[in-house]
């Protein structure tokens, strides 16, 4: 094996490089290739890595919202369903309120209810109009002597009228100690959407409408 031969660095001149021995000559060229290297990756892969890993973030990003798009379209024929089933219910409920060429038919039904149910009504009329956030509230003013089940079999009548009518506020008294009639008051309520007439005219019309107490409709 040859003897490997020594050199001082100080005494290489760059301008004679060709002359060097091959280890320096090895020795720089390894030197240079790895700040090659290094430069290659400071201004060219890094750049590159970074835009890959926005890319990548934005690529999940987009995944997310596909799979977001995705669910919310496997769910739209769920959420059509349930917004008919509301139109549906909604439209049921608009039938259940009465309009104002109505009221006197309604009221006209609950006096004949009471008759039927053998009862004598001493008032029965509608009272002032109460607006509310998107509704009317027409007050009822029952007022009727009766047995305690005819009452009771008045009132579940009451529930099964194709209009509202909730019965609140109730009252009742024997009529004397001796009798077995009573004396029946509540205070029932139907309602109305308030895009019908003012308050005033709804106010006389339904006055108006009234009953005689325990007369035929």
């Amino acid at each position: 094996m040859a003897e490997q031969q020594s050199f001082d660095w100080q005494e290489l001149e760059l301008d004679e490089m060709a002359y060097w021995p091959r280890q320096a000559q090895v020795a720089v060229f390894l030197v240079l290739f790895g700040l090659a290297q290094l430069l290659g990756f400071w201004f060219y892969l890094d750049p590159k890595l970074v835009l890959l890993e926005q890319q990548k973030h934005q690529e999940r990003a987009l995944k997310m919202i596909l799979a977001e798009k995705a669910n919310q379209a496997a769910a739209l024929p769920k959420v059509q369903s349930q917004l008919d089933e509301l139109n549906r219910r909604y439209s049921a409920l608009l039938r259940q309120l009465p309009e104002q060429k109505e009221l006197a038919t309604l009221l006209a039904a609950v006096n004949e209810q009471g008759m039927r149910h053998n009862l004598t009504f001493t008032r029965i009329d509608w009272g002032e109009v109460e607006p509310l956030e998107t509704l009317n509230r027409l007050p009822l003013n029952i007022e009727l002597t009766g047995r305690y089940h005819d009452i009771g079999r008045f009132s579940e009548a009451i529930a099964r009228l194709p209009r509202i009518i909730t019965l609140n506020d109730v009252t009742w008294q024997r009529v004397s100690n001796e009798s077995q009639m009573l004396h029946f008051r509540v205070d029932a309520h139907t309602y109305q959407f308030r895009a019908e007439p003012s308050r005033d005219s709804l106010s006389k019309k339904t006055k108006q409408q009234a009953l005689p107490y325990g007369g035929e409709p």
